[in-house]
């Protein structure tokens, strides 16, 4: 087999599918998404799906309340197709340690347009009456937040796009690229050469290995993460929001079959490295008693609850735990990847940012500036309104 393609975007995960979305969306149509084995089969498959707005630079804030108004929008975007996006809200609690922080975050999102407020504990229990408080000293709400379908927001998206004239090449890997001169030429596959002028390396767990390709060092650790459901005893079954604790350093969000999800906050998982094709994806019992520990003292009806299911997918971990999205390496390379647990509720956004970026390029305050590769090598770390606790 020998194709053409005027961009090749490497792995089909939602990173992926939503720049093959925003590319045909901008015109570019002569496109080749390649994906290894199937669409969303990778960690986004295994992902939370959580949609929430608690971020703590400028550039993510606008991000993720881009990307919360895709989700709403995305059946009539996508020509019918759904994200199972379901709007739960969130709450977020805190004690006097990161107090300041949450307020200055809150402050930070509110001047974006996002809609979050400074709860007390007592409003926190109002609005979920199951939590424990008292160990608590602040809190805030976003009632517009929810979660979705990782699964099926990856696949309505590459559907979108391959009604635009996007081609979708799954179980196809990527062996190699060539260049000419210091540019991109082609992709090397499974199933032959395709010839490409522009290559988008949105392979997640696996980005750095394809960067070697192309002569790329992009710093990404890959590290395992746990996630519990735990079945709510038949007394206490009723809806309730996503719950981020800060004290426990867990979140929490519904999940089908009477069930609540449970997963670490943790970021001592950096120290559980795994290797994205043989890493062991299920909990011991020591992991998922943890999580059910942890989950019950947010939540203490959850003493009576036990976990029915348990999983564990990957992240790709930049070293300030935020992505690398740059044009970089030989012309025409392009990477989104080191999302670091967030790729999924910012995809509509970041897929639209890496499109205009193979499309205009960068300019002078495009918010793409602030994840440019070179910030590593800079000392220019990106840091939140949170400092070194670097989950947000």
């Amino acid at each position: 087999m020998s194709e053409r393609a005027e961009v090749v975007i490497i792995g089909g995960g939602v990173t992926g599918a939503s720049t093959a979305y925003h590319l045909a969306q901008r015109g570019v149509r002569d496109v080749v998404l390649v994906e290894k084995e199937f669409l969303a089969s990778g960690p986004t498959g295994r992902s939370s799906a959580c949609v929430r707005q608690h971020y703590t630079t400028p550039e993510t804030c606008r991000m993720v309340l881009k990307a919360l108004r895709f989700f709403e929008r995305f059946e009539d975007l996508t020509k019918g197709r759904t994200a199972g996006f379901v709007r739960t809200g969130y709450l977020l609690g805190v004690d006097d340690r990161l107090r300041k922080p949450m307020e200055a975050s809150v402050a930070l999102q509110q001047s974006v347009g996002i809609d979050t407020r400074l709860v007390t504990p007592t409003e926190m229990r109002d609005i979920e009456p199951r939590l424990r408080i008292d160990d608590l000293t602040a809190g805030c709400y976003e009632p517009e937040s929810g979660h979705a379908d990782p699964a099926q927001t990856t696949a309505g998206l590459a559907a979108a796009a391959r009604d635009m004239g996007v081609r979708v090449m799954e179980q196809t890997v990527v062996t190699g690229m060539r260049t000419e001169g210091d540019r991109i030429a082609a992709v090397e596959t499974s199933k032959g050469v395709i010839a490409a002028r522009k290559v988008v390396n949105a392979a997640g767990t696996w980005a750095a290995g394809v960067g070697t390709m192309v002569g790329l060092d992009i710093p990404i650790t890959v590290c395992r993460h746990k996630i519990a459901l735990v079945a709510w005893p038949e007394d206490a079954r009723r809806p309730h929001p996503m719950v981020y604790d800060f004290v426990n350093n867990i979140y929490t969000r519904p999940e089908t079959g009477d069930m609540i999800l449970v997963g670490p906050l943790d970021s001592e998982e950096l120290d559980d490295r795994a290797d994205p094709d043989a890493y062991r994806e299920g909990l011991n019992l020591d992991e998922s008693t943890d999580l059910l520990a942890r989950g019950a003292a947010r939540f203490p009806v959850l003493e009576r609850g036990w976990v029915a299911k348990h999983y564990a997918g990957c992240f790709d971990v930049a070293p300030d735990w935020h992505p690398v999205i740059d044009e970089v390496g030989p012309e025409g390379s392009y990477v989104a990847a080191g999302f670091s647990g967030h790729g999924f509720k910012l995809s509509p956004a970041v897929g639209d940012m890496v499109a205009k970026l193979v499309t205009e390029g960068k300019k002078p305050g495009d918010d793409v500036n602030a994840f440019r590769l070179s910030r590593f090598a800079e000392g220019k770390p990106i840091r939140g309104t949170y400092g070194d606790w670097l989950m947000c």
